[in-house]
């Protein structure tokens, strides 16, 4: 129970303002860097130089809502109820919270709440696709890495994620836009864990954004393509990704033979997917390659001519390769009293292309 409250205490101390005070709940997010703007860094929906430009209100954004974002805000609560419902322990959340190590990584989740033991987020979303965990539509739109960086920021490590699919059926019901209705009696809800490893990415580029806007702030300019960057970083997800596939891809060889030891000797199968074919260890008589000897006493006996002729060459040769090596030692000795050097001529050759790609190692950003 202590530590639970221990948990508590340390997230409020880091709470700011809410969203019932909307102005100064978006002067607070200005300051940093929230879970949307990761998402579309992230997804590239936006670029590094426009949310800049945006933070420092070199551009505004004219986007006051519609019916979509109108009938999301609507749902919320009633979506939230029905989370409170389940998890009396998971209450609705309107503020921005600050992370422990920068105070300019920000989140705003819809949720808070300790769960056996544990520190949990919630998510909340709606829409016409089918958005639960693992959809395109909940790829796309990038809702797991708001849900990530979420939990980076507050310190959870499971997110309780909440979605509505409706009939996009959009009628006056009253309301200030045309509203569908939902599908189902009630929403689906899904546990996220924490991803360590796409966390460490999402910190890169949220690393990499507050370094650009500190720099665009004092008039100095970061300047680099884009278009490169996000390939690059690509390119160390994909690592990252190809790391982890081949430790799982190690480990479950290593199940795999520790299964059919357990189980056969001997074995032959195919699926529709996959052929195995295995042996045990274990032993077999081999043939090994023949020994050949010469009974050279023998032949010796048999034909003394034959080999004292072949002594008697193989001391000539012997004899002829050491005068061979005397004389060349003392021509090479000389030969550097009669060498000179010319500089080479110039000449164009070609080149292979080289290319590096590696994470920034950057020191922990201030608050």
């Amino acid at each position: 129970m202590t530590a639970a409250i221990d948990l508590v205490n340390d997230l409020e101390a880091r709470a700011g303002a809410s969203d019932k005070d909307r102005e100064l709940w978006l002067l607070e997010r200005m300051g940093g860097v929230t879970a949307t703007e990761i998402r579309d860094l992230f997804l590239r929906k936006t670029t590094v130089q426009q949310l800049v430009d945006l933070k420092l209100g070199r551009r505004v954004d004219s986007f006051g809502g519609n019916q979509y974002t109108a009938w999301g805000n609507t749902r919320e609560p009633v979506l939230a109820d029905v989370v409170q419902s389940i998890y009396p322990e998971l209450r609705p959340e309107s503020r921005v919270f600050h992370a422990a190590d920068d105070s300019r990584r920000l989140a705003s989740p819809d949720g808070v709440g300790v769960v056996c033991g544990v520190l949990v987020v919630s998510e909340i979303k709606t829409g016409k696709d089918d958005i639960r965990v693992g959809t395109p539509a909940y790829v796309s739109k990038g809702y797991g890495i708001q849900q990530q960086w979420v939990m980076r920021v507050t310190g959870a490590r499971r997110s309780l994620y909440v979605s509505e699919q409706h009939d996009s059926d959009w009628q006056d019901r009253g309301g200030a836009y045309p509203e569908p209705a939902p599908m189902g009696l009630v929403p689906v809800m899904e546990w996220v864990e924490f991803e360590e490893a796409l966390v460490r990415e999402l910190d890169v580029i949220a690393t990499g954004f507050l370094v650009a806007m500190d720099a665009a702030a004092h008039g100095e300019v970061v300047a680099y393509d884009d278009d490169l960057d996000t390939l690059a970083v690509n390119i160390l997800r994909f690592r990252e990704e190809e790391s982890s596939a081949k430790k799982a891809k190690e480990q479950a060889w290593k199940q795999l033979q520790e299964s059919l030891r357990a189980q056969h000797d001997e074995l032959s199968q195919e699926s529709p997917l996959a052929r195995i074919t295995w042996r045990a260890a274990g032993t077999a008589d081999v043939v090994g390659e023949p020994l050949v000897e010469v009974d050279e006493a023998s032949l010796r006996a048999d034909h003394p001519d034959v080999a004292r002729e072949y002594d008697d060459a193989n001391a000539a040769v012997e004899a002829a390769l050491n005068r061979a090596h005397t004389a060349e030692g003392a021509y090479r000795e000389l030969a550097e009293k009669y060498t000179t050097t010319t500089p080479g001529e110039t000449r164009q050759v070609s080149t292979k292309e080289s290319l590096t790609v590696t994470s920034v190692k950057t020191k922990e950003m201030k608050a």
